[in-house]
């Protein structure tokens, strides 16, 4: 009898594990995926353009990509490669692709206009985005651009990219905007 049992015991043994082994392996509840970092967003806004002249879409698209924003690491103006907070931009490359426009048309003027995040004194953040719009305007003038086609302005924390409370909001929100005076 006690053989019996034993080898009942050990067939159920056998046949379970072979039935579990048999099924497939339960999936894993799927997790959240890690935020990913993105390239930095094109400009928001269109350069602005005489009302008698209307570029092309193309040429419009074009003016966007050269003239996009440069962004700025926290209470800084310093003019570096960005890669934090989900923005990754060569900041002095694109100044550069800028001076080559303004060196090929000569007639162009241009805005630069400096912009903070929410946060500090208003006053610190209207100095602060005036020295981001020098910071910039310095460097064309460097890279043979005459100061006379160049204005700059601070908004300090008045015209925010993003109105979210949020790290990510808040270094879009340190950059300089570049608007074409006329075409």
């Amino acid at each position: 009898m006690k053989k019996s049992v034993i080898s009942l015991a050990a067939i159920c043994c056998a046949s379970f594990l072979a039935y579990g082994c048999s099924t497939a392996p339960k999936k894993p509840l799927a997790e959240k995926p890690a935020p990913q970092k993105q390239e930095v967003q094109k400009p928001v806004s269109t350069p602005a353009v005489s009302p008698t002249t209307t570029p092309s879409v193309s040429e419009e698209e074009r003016l966007k990509e050269i003239f996009q924003r440069i962004h700025f690491n926290f209470d800084k103006y310093n003019l570096t490669h960005i890669d934090k907070w989900g923005i990754n931009q060569d900041v002095p490359k694109v100044l550069d692709g800028i001076a080559d426009y303004m060196a090929k048309h000569p007639d162009i003027k241009i805005k630069i206009e400096g912009n903070c995040d929410e946060r500090g004194t208003e006053a610190y953040n209207l100095a602060l985005g005036q020295k981001r719009a020098d910071a910039a305007k310095n460097y064309l003038v460097m890279h043979g651009i005459s100061p006379d086609r160049i204005e700059t302005l601070s908004n300090g924390k008045l015209k925010p990219v993003d109105p979210a409370h949020n790290e990510y909001a808040w270094a879009k929100n340190r950059n300089d905007q570049f608007v074409i005076l006329n075409k």
